[in-house]
């Protein structure tokens, strides 16, 4: 989920990891850069003027881009796709109100404007679908990363936590299902890799929740705290870590850092607790089953807005000699020496790198500072 801040905000305006975590895109007053996080070099730096949204397509040299309106040139109501290896542009799109969100993924490309979001075909850019929706003033989606299944989350209702899932893979109106998950209105919403996992967060930002597809069963409720905290991101861990994790950045200043397993319990207490789930509203089952965050990390800077990204260790990371995947999914999913690297880029400008090691740990898993950078004042 990217960080989108008003014009009117100072600074930083759009912050964004790239499909693969492995690139963070930036974009302020003076333009753009896209930063590696494996080189931590900045690998592309456009001084066009104020842009307000910045999408990359994986590491491509495909990027989205959209004016931030402090120049005639760069209104928000263009959508401008362009090479960054020639710095040309390939297509600009006009829109009629201004452009909040845009996703990518290989095969499409989603426009979210206030009532409505536009689906294209990304080869051809061919207008696929208009799909009208209630307001949505902040431009919530999550559109998955894979294509098979190629699925767009969106909100249903601008007064409920209730969101719709469609099919963006086909050019008719396929609404796979739509699902109740909070009382108040989504606020953030995020696929995992293959699209079988919905990780949802309210304006309340006091639950969590994640809903399993295509059924769209609920799965797992997660409780990050009592009072109420905007919830800037969520990211899954990729897949083959075990256990998976699910990550979430508050305007607390904090990173929450669930397991999403079902907690043991007695045969005893899991009869109780089916039985009250069954007869009670959902939002009080919270109360009788629930799931606290399994690690906190808690950054300098209070209440500065946050992303988060998830990575996997690479074996060289862990001081081994190897160089194939397998080895290095190996080394994650054996408990003991499982690290995965959590990635959290402030407002500010900030980039923290987290290990993140002993995910099994019944205490918890061990989480330490091992890189901070400031983006901004990173050149090519």
């Amino acid at each position: 989920m990217p960080l989108y801040r008003p014009p009117s905000a100072k600074g930083i305006l759009y912050l964004a990891f790239n499909q693969d975590n492995t690139c963070i895109s930036i974009a302020d007053y003076k333009g753009i850069k896209i930063y590696s996080l494996e080189t931590h070099k900045v690998l592309y730096q456009s001084d066009l003027g104020a842009v307000s949204i910045s999408e990359m397509l994986f590491c491509t040299s495909l990027m989205a881009y959209v004016g931030a309106g402090e120049q005639p040139t760069l209104t928000p109501r263009k959508l401008f796709l362009v090479n960054t290896a020639t710095g040309s542009v390939i297509q600009d799109i006009s829109l009629p109100t201004s452009v909040l969100a845009v996703r990518l993924n290989r095969e499409r490309l989603v426009v979210v404007l206030e009532r409505r979001t536009l689906v294209h075909d990304l080869k051809t850019l061919e207008l696929l679908r208009t799909l009208e929706t209630p307001s949505n003033p902040q431009g919530c989606c999550a559109l998955s990363t894979c294509f098979d299944p190629c699925l767009l989350a969106l909100p249903s209702s601008n007064t409920k936590g209730t969101m719709r899932i469609y099919n963006a893979a086909i050019t008719g109106s396929s609404v796979e299902c739509e699902v109740t998950a909070h009382n108040s209105p989504i606020a953030v919403m995020a696929w995992n890799q293959d699209a079988s996992l919905l990780a949802s967060a309210s304006s309340k930002g006091t639950v969590l929740r994640v809903h399993r597809m295509p059924q769209a069963n609920k799965v797992y409720s997660f409780r990050r705290g009592s009072r109420p905290a905007a919830i800037h991101a969520l990211a899954f861990s990729p897949l083959g870590v075990q256990p998976p994790l699910l990550c979430a950045t508050s305007g607390h200043g904090t990173l929450h850092i669930f397991r999403l397993e079902q907690p043991d319990r007695h045969p005893a207490a899991s009869a109780a607790v089916g039985f009250f789930s069954s007869v009670m509203p959902p939002r009080l089952t919270d109360f009788v089953e629930p799931a606290r965050c399994v690690a906190t990390i808690r950054l300098p800077g209070q209440g500065v807005p946050s992303i988060c990204a998830v990575q996997t260790v690479t074996p060289q990371e862990n001081g081994t000699e190897a160089s194939n995947s397998t080895l290095a999914s190996d080394l994650t999913a054996n408990a003991g020496v499982s690290i995965i690297n959590v990635m959290i880029a402030t407002a500010e400008g900030l980039l923290y790198e987290y290990h993140v090691q002993d995910l099994k740990a019944p205490q918890g898993p061990t989480c330490t500072l091992e890189d901070e950078s400031y983006l901004l004042a990173q050149k090519m």
